[in-house]
């Protein structure tokens, strides 16, 4: 007598394409998820911060604390936004001491460099209160090219891109820390000239 194992069922029609069509609408809605995160991420071309980019979220109405991303003014021409962090709002008060010190609402930021790592000269944000639709936007670092010089100012809403996000450091892609020095800073003048 002979004894069955298994037993052959039949195909249903039509069942195997559509379990090809599942996985390939998953394939492709997964690659459009990529491609839009990807399509927020901002490289970070200064050596002044840690990372090397940034997650670019909506902003909604920026708050002190808050990283931000924002579009320089235009006679810069600057090739990458530039990231900073919120220290004024509308209504806050800047002001400027003798030395160069900028405080915001009482508390020191930093000093406003007479000289531009390229030797240009740069002039100190004007004292005041910061009106509506504006924000005071500030780097940590000392050479950093923010709202402390009036070449950059109070920035209007308008300019802010989003809030940022650091990236974690993936060294086997070579995507480690800034990936751009300090002797980069000659060559991002140069070609502004």
């Amino acid at each position: 007598m002979e004894r069955v194992l298994f037993r052959a069922v039949p195909a249903r029609p039509g069942r195997g394409g559509t379990r090809a069509r599942v996985g390939l609408a998953c394939m492709a809605a997964l690659g459009l998820l990529w491609l839009g995160l990807a399509s927020r991420v901002h490289v970070n071309a200064s050596w002044s911060d840690d990372a090397w980019g940034y997650l670019v979220l909506p902003a909604g109405e920026p708050a002190i604390g808050d990283a931000v991303l924002f579009e320089p003014p235009p006679c810069l021409d600057a090739p990458v936004p530039y990231l900073k962090t919120v220290r004024g709002l509308p209504g806050s008060v800047v002001t400027v001491a003798a030395d160069r010190t900028v405080r915001v609402d009482g508390v020191r930021l930093g000093r406003a460099k007479a000289r531009a790592l390229d030797g240009r000269p740069l002039e100190a944000v004007a004292p005041g209160v910061i009106p509506a639709g504006r924000y005071y936007l500030h780097g940590p670092h000392r050479d950093s090219h923010d709202s402390r010089y009036a070449e950059i100012g109070l920035v209007p809403r308008e300019r802010i891109v989003g809030r940022a996000v650091a990236l974690p450091d993936l060294p086997w892609f070579g995507l480690a820390g800034p990936l751009v020095g300090p002797e980069d800073a000659g060559r991002t003048a140069e070609a502004r000239e």
